[in-house]
C-alpha cells in the first residue's frame, strides 16, 4: 500500500502507479482521463484538489479506496477521536491515540435487522476497543457499534470506519444519530428539527444525497436507534 502520508495527492498516485508498474498512459487510460492531465496532476501543476467528483473516478481506476484519496485532498478529515491502528502492510492511520482503555470489547454490526428493535448476533461483523471513560458516561450496555457503509455523512465519518452511538441518550438539534426509516433502512444523518419537520441531513462530498423530511403533520416513519458518539477504525 502506498504511503497514505504522502505529502500530495501528485505524490500518493505516483507511488501507487509505480507499486503498479504502470505507464502514465496506461494509468490514464485506466482512470479515464488525459494522459495531458495524470502527468500535470502528478507533477503538481494541475488543480491540487480535484473535485470530489473527480478523485471517485481517480480511485476507481487506480484500485483504491476513494476515501484514501479525499483524505489526502483535503476533503475527508479523519476523525478526531479514531484510534491509530496498523494495517497489514504496517502503514497507519494518523490520529488522536489520547485515550485509555481496559480492552473490554464492543460487538459491531454490518446492518441492522429490518424493523427489530434489538440487534441480531448473525450480524455481527467483529469488535472494537473503546475508550473506558465513553462506558463510564454511557454504560457499556447502553453503547452499540456500526460499520459505516456508504458515503452520504462523509465530511464527517470516512466509509470503513465504526460509529458508536448511545441509546436511550437525549438528542438535540445538530447531533449525528443512526436513525431506522419505514422500518427497514438504516442510515446516519444529522438529526434537526423545527417546528414543522424533523429533517435527517446528509453531509457528504457526493451530491447525490438530499435531506430526508419528515413534516409533523403526518406520521413520522423513522425512529433514532442512537446518537453518535465516537469513531474509530479498530475491528477486530
Amino acid at each position: 500500500m502506498p504511503d497514505v502520508n504522502a505529502s500530495t495527492l501528485g505524490d500518493h498516485i505516483k507511488e501507487i502507479i509505480d507499486r503498479n508498474g504502470w505507464s502514465i498512459r496506461q494509468s490514464a487510460l485506466k482512470i479515464g482521463v488525459s494522459p495531458a492531465y495524470l502527468s500535470k496532476l502528478i507533477n503538481k501543476k494541475a488543480d491540487s484538489n480535484p473535485k470530489p467528483q473527480t478523485l471517485s473516478k481517480l480511485a476507481k481506476g487506480l484500485n483504491v479506496p476513494e476515501s484514501e484519496l479525499m483524505s489526502i485532498a483535503g476533503y475527508m478529515p479523519v476523525p478526531q477521536n479514531v484510534r491509530a491502528h496498523p494495517t497489514s502492510d504496517g502503514a497507519s492511520i494518523t490520529a488522536n491515540v489520547g485515550w485509555k482503555t481496559s480492552n473490554e470489547p464492543l460487538d459491531v454490526y454490518g446492518e441492522i435487522t429490518a424493523g427489530l428493535p434489538t440487534f441480531a448476533d448473525e450480524h455481527i461483523i467483529g469488535q472494537t476497543i473503546i475508550p473506558d471513560d465513553l462506558i463510564d458516561k454511557y454504560g457499556r450496555d447502553n453503547l452499540f457499534a456500526l460499520q459505516v457503509d456508504g458515503d452520504s455523512m462523509s465530511k464527517v465519518i470516512a466509509p470503513g470506519f465504526i460509529a458508536v452511538f448511545a441509546k436511550d441518550c437525549e438528542v438535540e438539534n445538530g447531533d449525528i444519530c443512526a436513525v431506522l426509516v419505514d422500518g427497514e433502512n438504516a442510515t446516519l444523518k444529522r438529526f434537526k428539527e423545527t417546528s414543522r419537520a424533523v429533517i435527517l441531513e446528509p453531509e457528504s462530498f457526493n451530491p447525490i444525497y438530499k435531506p430526508l423530511i419528515f413534516p409533523k403533520n403526518i406520521d413520522q416513519d423513522f425512529r433514532i436507534l442512537g446518537k453518535y458518539v465516537f469513531a474509530t477504525s479498530l475491528l477486530q
